[in-house]
């Protein structure tokens, strides 16, 4: 009866030169692999965060013509309460919240940003310290002066990166502009972002 053998011969494993290989393939993968992986979670912070503050506007801008009153966008450090209010000292980063003016009803309450994420604006003055508010009229438009204070017609969204262009001249940064008519445009270009038109000056 025949028996087999097994040829003892055959090498199993790696040798010392295929894994220095190996290494080698995988240091090179994650050197390029893991910078690409960060600028798709930053791109994906940043256009979140645009966005979000797209909806607020919009929704704010859309109950006041539905409501036929004015509406409140302003920022809130007490967003998350039962009765949450405008707070001028607290950043738009921090939380803001939708509400009408006459009987204060909140129409929105949203929390903060990602703390990664800075944003500044500039008002009717093209001042950009001061309180982030914005007031839309009955007809859509957004008002000049709300609780006092310059509205505030333009947000710059800024990261870490800067003025850094993405690819394709996409800005790290997003320029948010409401215009006249009050509807909100975003400015996604670092040659929009970055120009003299933009009066938040841009990501620096």
């Amino acid at each position: 009866m025949l028996r087999f053998k097994p040829d003892r011969s055959i090498q199993k494993g790696f040798n010392i030169m295929e894994l220095l290989v190996t290494l080698a393939v995988a240091s090179v993968l994650l050197g390029v692999g893991v910078p690409a992986f960060r600028d798709l979670m930053d791109n994906s912070r940043m256009s979140a965060a645009s966005n979000e503050l797209m909806s607020s506007l919009h929704l704010a801008r859309t109950e006041a013509i539905k409501r036929r009153e004015n509406v409140i966008f302003c920022p809130s450090s007490n967003w998350n309460t039962a009765n949450p209010t405008c707070n001028a000292a607290t950043d738009i980063s921090d939380g803001w919240i939708v509400l009408t003016a006459v009987d204060n009803t909140v129409l929105l309450a949203h929390g903060p940003l990602n703390d990664q994420i800075d944003i500044k604006g500039a008002d009717t003055a093209d001042i950009i310290a001061g309180p982030k508010f914005v007031q839309f009229g009955a007809n859509g438009f957004p008002t000049s002066t709300i609780l006092g204070y310059q509205g505030t017609f333009n947000f710059q969204l800024c990261d870490s990166r800067g003025n850094a262009d993405t690819g394709g001249g996409v800005a790290a940064g997003r320029w948010i502009q409401i215009t006249a008519t009050g509807r909100p445009q975003v400015y996604r270009t670092k040659a929009a972002v970055q120009s003299d038109a933009n009066p938040t000056d841009g990501c620096s």
